[in-house]
């Protein structure tokens, strides 16, 4: 069955933003119960159209409908969720302490919307790359327009259902188009921009975003790599890593993307890597219903191209490709030189290089000398040095210790990237930030008497002591002023008054001996 047809038509995208501007200033989407219920309706979309969404992503990227159901469904809902839950404790002003010079006075930081949010979402996860940002972007009163990827045209038909049906078009619209409503929608005044795709295409965002000031959180990739020290449980290694590569055909943004492994157990775990592949994909994964395919022949044409590269490795199982079926079968790769074209681009398929390593200065050096990657991944025991080496002394979006991928489903956990893997982050409160403007607010009380007088001029030699003695002390809150006056005070009313205290002590003694003796037995012992 062809693709359906998107169309590319960047006329439309200015009257759109310019409706929902309008709809914005209306306040409607600044009510967190219409956001609440909004994104109720969000979440009952995905389970009504469940069947729907499972059969475009599996038309779209070869993805089963349980693989869907795991990787992409399951986690879009519990971003949700996670939105309805907490959204009101979000949502409240945040007191913040005022220093003495500034005072009196209170402050707070208020969480509001940015206005027209728009969500670019990526091909090799339809779903997941644009419903959490949308949720986020609800949550924190935003009005979405969300342009799904057009080389994924079954999952953005989808999706434009999806908003049709459920949400208000009023405030949530989808914007289908191809590349030039892609180049055109980047250059139009949002208030602020997700995007999740390719360093080099988030550049060309990041570009066309600059012209109008937007703020921006780009979700980028790279090359994740991941360690397997000397104490690794070399089995759970080569099983979470096996499933974090090949996971939909390795089109994953933060999949390992190459691997250290320790001399001593390098060749145990090339074996357990062959091992595994056959026990989750068996002896042909081509056969496996839950082994998927790349987006396209172009891309599996590029892997191609890595395979029959001169990359002076040693291919350990895989290396087979179908250009027609746009199949690749798993692969593993022995040491190919670190200048072939598998090492210098992101992989982006189910291909693993496995290098070894001795020294862990040697990998943290090679890790420090490329691009600032979107993971780490880290097999080894909780108590090795050298996990917190490379926690330290590298720099990636994330770290994971002994797993691969799954932090990304923790929405307590920022997800984002560093550097070339992007900035911003989704998730979570964090995410809520990153689409929220914090609008800092300071409220004066009218009192100008002294010292607060000391502000004015004239400013005399007394005057000018005072303003010194007062900004040195930005470093004391009001708060910690008045608990310093208070129990200045309690001090001395208890010195001028001590006599009025001891004679108390000496009556509550009296009345105490009274009501429980004096502590002594007969004998006069205790």
């Amino acid at each position: 069955m062809a693709p359906p047809v998107i169309p590319d038509d960047p006329s439309v995208i200015r009257p759109t933003l310019e409706h929902l501007k309008k709809t914005f200033l209306t306040g409607r989407t600044k009510d967190i119960s219409f956001r609440i219920q909004q994104l109720k309706n969000l979440a009952r979309g995905i389970k009504e159209l469940s069947s729907k969404i499972d059969e475009a992503v599996h038309q779209d990227i070869g993805l089963s409908p349980f693989i869907n159901y795991m990787a992409s469904s399951t986690p879009c809902l519990n971003e949700i969720e996670d939105c309805i839950r907490n959204v009101r404790k979000w949502s409240k002003k945040e007191s913040v302490n005022t220093p003495v010079p500034l005072g009196p006075a209170k402050s707070y930081i208020v969480p509001e919307p940015y206005g027209v949010c728009l969500v670019l979402s990526a091909w090799n996860y339809p779903l997941v790359t644009l419903i959490p940002p949308v949720a986020t972007a609800i949550a924190a009163g935003n009005c979405v327009i969300a342009k799904p990827s057009e080389m994924a045209p079954h999952t953005s038909k989808v999706m434009l259902e999806l908003f049709e049906k459920y949400l208000d078009k009023d405030c949530y619209r989808v914007i289908e188009g191809q590349v030039q409503v892609a180049i055109a929608i980047t250059k139009e005044k949002f208030d602020v921009l997700v995007f999740t795709g390719s360093p080099e295409k988030g550049r060309l965002v990041a570009k066309a975003a600059a012209e109008n000031l937007i703020p921006c959180v780009l979700e980028l990739g790279g090359k994740s790599p991941t360690i397997v020290d000397q104490d690794a449980n070399i089995d759970n290694a080569a099983m979470r890593i096996i499933t974090g590569r090949f996971l939909n055909a390795g089109q994953t943004c933060i999949a390992p993307d190459y691997c250290f492994a320790h001399k001593s157990v390098k060749e145990k775990f090339l074996n357990k890597l062959k091992e595994y592949r056959n026990k989750f994909h068996g002896e042909d994964p081509k056969k496996d219903p839950h082994y998927g395919r790349m987006i396209n022949e172009w891309h599996a044409n590029r892997l191609k191209e890595y395979l029959d590269d001169n990359h002076g490795g040693k291919i350990v199982f895989g290396g087979e490709v179908d250009l027609k079926s746009k199949y690749v079968a798993p692969t593993v790769v022995d040491s190919p030189s670190v200048k072939s074209k598998m090492m210098q681009d992101e992989i982006f398929g189910p291909i693993l290089p496995v290098f070894e390593f001795t020294e862990i200065d040697d990998v943290i050096k090679f890790i420090n000398e490329r691009e600032k990657p979107l993971a780490l991944y880290y097999y080894g025991g909780n108590s090795n040095p050298h996990k917190e080496r490379l926690i330290k002394e590298t720099s990636s979006g994330a770290v994971m210790v002994n797993d691969s991928l799954f932090h990304l489903l923790n929405s307590e956990l920022p997800f984002g990237g560093v550097g070339n893997s992007g900035y911003g982050a989704c998730h979570g409160k964090i995410g809520f930030d990153c689409l929220s403007h914090k609008k800092p607010v300071m409220e004066k009380y009218a009192i100008n008497m002294f010292p607060f007088n000391a502000r004015y001029p004239p400013y005399n030699q007394s005057r000018q002591k005072l303003i010194k003695f007062l900004f040195g002390t930005f470093s004391v809150s009001q708060y910690d002023a008045l608990r310093i006056i208070f129990f200045l005070i309690l001090a001395v009313t208890i010195f001028l008054n001590w006599n009025c205290v001891k004679s108390f002590g000496n009556c509550a003694g009296k009345t105490m001996t009274k009501v429980f003796g004096n502590g002594t037995n007969s004998t006069g012992e205790l």
